[in-house]
C-alpha cells in the first residue's frame, strides 16, 4: 500500500558509514526524465505540479547556515588533516597510540594538556559526550538544527583479525567472566537508552556482549538464554520509551548468526504495526540482494515487519574479499538498485500489490545515492506509488553538509507542496554518535577510520563549500548582518 503522509514532518557508521566528508554540488533535481511512462501529457502534468529548481532556494548557504561556527571550523581543520598525506600518517599514528596507551601521559582523560587538544578538535566533533549532562546537551544541539533525532551507540565490540579461527583463549572464559561481561554490556545499553528520547535509536553490536557471545556467533550456536534475556530487557525498555534499536553488521564470519538471532527477535517484537528492531544489510556483499529477498519473503509469510538499515559495508580490510563486489561501481549500483526496489515495491518473488509493509533506514555519506533516493521518494509520492518512506542518517561530524541539505530540501519541498495543496511525506534525518570517555571514543573512531580508510581521499570535496560558508560568516560579522533560515 502507498505510504500515507505523516501529520507533521518528522540519524554509527556505518557504525559502518563511509569515513569521509565527501560532498557534491546540490542535486535536488527532478528525475522525471527517466520516467518509464510514454504519455507525454502525463509527464507534462507531473512537471507542472512538481517543485522545480526555480521554486527551491539555493541550498548550500541556507543548509550550512544551520551549523555552529565551531563545527564549520573543525570540519575544515579535520578535512585538511585527513586530505594531507604529510599530516594524516603521523597524526593517525598518534591518535591510534593515545587510544590504547596505558600511560597516564598519553591518556587524554588523565592528561589535561592532551585533553585540551584532543577534546575540542576531535572528540567534540564526532562524539556525544562523557556523561549524561554532556550527552543530553549535544542531543539538544542536534535537534535544534532540525534533525529528527539521534542514533546513540554503545561502542563496545570485538573484532576478529583472522576470519577462519577464533582466539583459543576465548574457550577458557569462565562462567563468571561470561556473566560479568554480558551484564556490563546489558547495563551499558540500558544506560544508553536512558539518555535518548522519543523516536531516537540505540545502536548495538552483539560482540560487545563479550568473548563467549562472540564465540557462539562464530560457531553458529543458538543464543544463550542469558543473552536472550538481556536483549528482551533492552527491547522492552526501548518499546516503553518509543525508541528503536538497530543491530550493526559485523564481519562476515559472524554475520550469518547475527542475522539469525536478529530475525528471531524481529519475529517477537516487530509485530502488529510496531517496529522496534532493525537489522543491517551490507550492499558491498554479493549476497546482499538475495539475502534481502529471502528476509522480506520470510517476514511476509510469517506476518512480522522487516526493518533494514542499508549501508555499503565496512569490513573490507579483514573480510573474505571474494564475497565482496569487485568494484566500487558495482557496490554503488547494488545500493542504489536496492533502494529503488524497496521504495517502489519491486522485489523478486513478491507481487507489487502484495508488497509487505517494511521500514528502511538509509545510512551513508554518498551524495549521489542520497540524492537519487530523495528524488525517487518525491516522484513515487506524486504517482501514489511510494511503498516505503525511508529515513536518512550520517555520522555526527561527517557529511554535515549532506545532512543539512536533506533538511533544507525537506523544508522547501514541504512548503512548495503545501502551497499547491499537495500532500507530502518528508523523510526524517538523524545523526549518529557514540559516547564514553575520550580514550574509549578514540578507540572507536580509530576503528572506523581503519575500516573506511579508502574514502579519506575524497574528503577534500566538501572543503570548498565549508570554506565559502566560513567566509560568508566572516563577512556578515564584519558587516553586522545576520542570516536566518526562515
Amino acid at each position: 500500500m502507498p505510504v500515507t503522509p505523516p501529520a507533521r514532518c518528522p540519524q554509527y557508521l556505518q557504525s559502518r558509514f563511509s569515513f569521509h566528508l565527501a560532498h557534491s554540488p546540490t542535486r535536488w533535481h527532478s528525475t522525471f526524465a527517466r520516467d518509464s511512462s510514454n504519455d507525454a501529457s502525463l509527464t507534462k502534468k507531473r512537471f507542472a505540479v512538481f517543485p522545480d529548481r526555480s521554486e527551491l532556494r539555493a541550498a548550500e548557504p541556507l543548509a550550512l547556515a544551520r551549523l555552529p561556527t565551531a563545527s564549520v571550523f573543525r570540519s575544515l581543520l579535520l578535512g585538511a588533516f585527513f586530505s594531507s598525506s604529510l599530516l594524516f600518517t603521523p597524526g593517525f599514528a598518534f591518535l591510534k597510540k593515545i587510544s590504547n596507551s596505558p600511560s597516564r601521559m598519553l591518556n587524554p582523560d588523565k592528561n589535561p594538556i592532551l585533553r585540551a587538544i584532543v577534546k575540542p578538535l576531535v572528540y567534540d566533533q564526532f562524539c556525544a559526550g562523557r556523561n549524561r549532562s554532556e550527552i543530553q546537551e549535544k542531543i539538544s544541539q542536534i535537534k535544534s538544527l532540525g534533525f529528527s533525532g539521534v542514533i546513540l551507540c554503545y561502542g563496545k565490540e570485538i573484532q576478529i583479525q583472522k576470519y577462519y579461527q577464533p582466539e583459543v583463549d576465548w574457550l577458557s572464559e569462565s562462567h563468571q567472566g561470561f556473566d560479568q561481561g554480558l551484564d556490563l554490556w546489558k547495563q551499558g545499553n540500558l544506560e544508553t537508552l536512558d539518555m535518548i528520547g522519543d523516536g531516537d535509536y540505540l545502536g548495538i553490536k552483539y560482540t560487545g556482549a563479550g568473548k563467549s557471545i562472540t564465540d557462539d556467533l562464530l560457531r553458529g550456536n543458538a543464543p544463550p538464554r542469558a543473552f536472550v534475556d538481556a536483549m528482551d530487557a533492552i527491547l522492552q525498555r526501548a518499546m516503553a520509551q518509543n525508541c528503536r534499536i538497530w543491530i550493526d553488521a559485523e564481519q562476515q564470519v559472524l554475520q550469518h548468526s547475527i542475522d539469525r538471532w536478529t530475525i528471531d527477535l524481529m519475529r517477537k517484537y516487530n509485530r502488529s504495526g510496531k517496529v522496534v528492531l532493525y537489522n543491517t544489510l551490507q550492499a558491498y556483499l554479493k549476497s546482499s540482494r538475495k539475502k534481502l529477498e529471502q528476509q522480506l519473503q520470510l517476514a511476509h509469510e510469517e506476518g512480522w515487519t522487516l526493518a533494514i538499515k542499508l549501508v555499503r559495508g565496512a569490513y573490507i580490510e579483514n573480510d573474505v574479499r571474494e564475497r565482496i563486489h569487485d568494484t566500487k561501481a558495482q557496490t554503488d549500483e547494488c545500493y542504489n538498485s536496492i533502494v529503488q526496489d524497496l521504495l517502489s515495491g519491486n522485489v523478486k518473488g513478491i507481487a507489487e500489490q502484495d508488497f509487505p509493509k517494511m521500514q528502511l533506514f538509509l545510512a551513508g555519506h554518498n551524495p549521489i545515492s542520497i540524492s537519487k533516493a530523495s528524488d525517487l521518494v518525491r516522484e513515487l509520492q506524486l504517482q501514489g506509488k511510494l511503498k516505503t518512506l525511508p529515513e536518512f542518517g550520517q555520522l555526527q561530524g561527517m557529511a554535515d553538509q549532506l545532512g543539512c541539505e536533506l533538511l533544507q530540501h525537506g523544508e522547501d519541498t514541504a512548503r512548495v507542496f503545501a502551497s499547491k495543496g499537495l500532500p507530502v511525506a518528508i523523510p526524517r534525518v538523524y545523526k549518529c554518535l557514540t559516547w564514553g570517555s575520550i580514550q574509549e571514543c578514540m578507540q572507536y573512531l580509530v576503528r572506523r577510520a581503519v575500516e573506511n580508510r579508502g574514502g579519506t581521499g575524497a574528503i577534500k570535496d566538501g572543503m570548498p563549500a565549508l570554506a565559502r560558508e566560513l567566509r560568508r560568516r566572516t563577512i556578515d560579522a564584519l558587516m553586522g548582518r545576520r542570516r536566518t533560515l526562515g
